[in-house]
């Protein structure tokens, strides 16, 4: 049996490891377009902030490729898909056949139009080095600028305060993750940012950059705002386009049943770009998650092997941003829910939301209220009406 993987992310490199010991015999293959052996993406932050050496971050080494026998191109992608004669065509001219095919290449970070030395992105280790490198070039009158209002805008808020550089941070809407919060939640989070001395703008659209050979700042709607550093964090993105012309069935990502099967025999999704069958929220979801991407590894890897398992787990991240606990359980969207419960208050410094569809609880988001976790996480997985959640965690 030959396995092409493609995509050498936590997702495929956990598949490949899996499918050698579930085949002993067959043959792997592990594209991957970058130039590093697995590493550690929760570990970049933490890295960037300087509590962790660049060699705690990496998960895997060179030789452990050649030692568990798989074949491990770096530096090349996937042009073309044929699913007639089941092979794909790589950057490098060759072409690669297959019996059972992953696609688990992850993401890209969506950057915006204007650049400058300065200007940061934060989703690989060459990005993680590349800021460290600009942090080392500041001097005493440093000023880190965001513009964004997620998951990366927070990796840079704990940034900044690690090196401790004053802060001016953008987003081009009301709050926070606006598909998901309510605005008590955003209120609450930007209330504890300003609390910790950053300066926080709304409704601010970027407009371009200030500065001729060093960026001195960014201009938005809201106006001029110095900084010698700033960090983008507007979303990520794939190119979809090789995977629809060869007949591959394409969403917000690749879609996938309950088993991670595409649309097309003996081709399997994993990671970032799934959107798959979520069994316990009731709907096809795409999820970015590092313990998704394991998970999802680990179960496509029995599929492939003619070993049916059904995709099982409640998707979940946590992360703490200057001090305060941010946790989203299972699906929150705000546009795919009947109705969204807020438990908590902007003045007890805590809440938690609960989503609820047809009756149950989908999903939850907690913010600085770490014990509703479980009572969430249970009732997502059993079905559980919301009534019973909010008498729960009400008390």
């Amino acid at each position: 049996m030959r396995y092409v993987i493609v995509g050498g992310g936590v997702a495929g490199t956990t598949a490949a490891e899996e499918l050698r010991k579930l085949d002993p015999e067959s043959e792997i293959t592990l594209i991957c377009e970058e130039q590093h052996p697995l590493y550690s993406r929760v570990l970049l932050g933490v890295y960037v902030q300087g509590k962790v050496p660049r060699e705690r971050t990496f998960l895997k080494k060179e030789s452990w490729y050649e030692e568990k026998k798989i074949e491990w191109l770096r530096g090349v992608h996937v042009d073309a898909l044929d699913t007639q004669n089941k092979f794909v065509a790589l950057s490098d001219g060759r072409e690669l056949s297959y019996d059972k095919l992953l696609i688990s290449s992850g993401k890209e970070v969506r950057t915006v139009e204007y650049d400058q030395r300065g200007v940061m992105y934060f989703r690989t280790i060459d990005d993680a080095d590349h800021i460290i490198q600009l942090l080392a070039e500041q001097g005493k009158d440093a000023c880190g600028g965001i513009y964004g209002g997620g998951f990366i805008a927070c990796e840079f808020l704990n940034i900044y305060e690690a090196h401790n550089i004053r802060t001016v941070l953008t987003f081009r809407g009301e709050h926070f993750w606006n598909s998901n919060l309510l605005p008590e939640a955003g209120e609450l989070l930007l209330n504890h940012f300003r609390s910790k001395g950053v300066d926080v703008i709304a409704h601010a659209e970027l407009k371009g950059l200030v500065g001729d050979k060093e960026l001195e700042g960014f201009v938005t709607e809201q106006g001029e705002h110095p900084c010698t550093m700033l960090g983008i964090g507007v979303g990520i993105l794939s190119d979809f386009s090789w995977l629809e012309e060869a007949g591959v069935k394409i969403g917000v990502g690749v879609k996938a049943d309950k088993f991670l099967q595409t649309s097309v025999a003996d081709v399997y999704v994993a990671g970032d770009i799934s959107e798959f069958e979520d069994v316990y929220v009731g709907r096809e979801m795409n999820v970015g998650t590092w313990l998704n991407a394991i998970m999802q590894g680990r179960v496509v890897a029995k599929n492939m092997t003619g070993e049916p398992t059904v995709f099982e787990l409640v998707s979940s991240y946590a992360m703490n941003v200057l001090g305060i606990d941010i946790i989203f359980v299972g699906d929150v969207a705000k546009s795919e829910a009947d109705d969204v419960h807020l438990v908590g208050s902007v003045r007890s410094g805590g809440v938690t939301q609960v989503f609820e569809r047809g009756g149950r609880v989908v999903g939850g988001v907690m913010i600085n209220r770490n014990t509703d976790r479980k009572v969430i996480t249970d009732a997502v997985k059993s079905g559980m009406p919301v009534s019973d959640v909010l008498n729960k965690i009400n008390t």
